[in-house]
């Protein structure tokens, strides 16, 4: 199976003859200005489906994976902000 978006390849990846993952391939261009992408990235045919339910018409999935690492690295900060405050332990500092 082989899909094609204007940032990505989609293949099917099989093992032992059955399809048991997808291999996403960011494709871009020197003409687009963008970095050609060198990895694959395997994932379950479920991961694959929910991911592409993620994404709205017109989005590359190159965008979609970009703002999802943006708002896990928010979140990620809001927690240890929310950690370090119920730690409680402050020092003043001289200005």
């Amino acid at each position: 199976m082989r899909k094609m978006s204007s940032e990505a390849e989609v293949r099917a990846v099989s093992e032992h003859g059955e399809n048991i993952a997808q291999e996403i391939m960011p494709k871009t261009t020197h003409v687009t200005g963008k970095m050609s992408a060198t990895s694959r990235i395997p994932v379950s045919r479920a991961v694959w489906e929910e991911l592409s339910g993620l994404k709205s018409a017109g989005e590359t999935y190159d965008h979609l994976l970009a703002e999802m690492i943006e708002r896990e690295k928010n979140r990620r900060l809001f927690e240890d902000m929310d950690r370090i405050e119920k730690r409680g332990k402050f020092v003043a500092m001289k200005w």
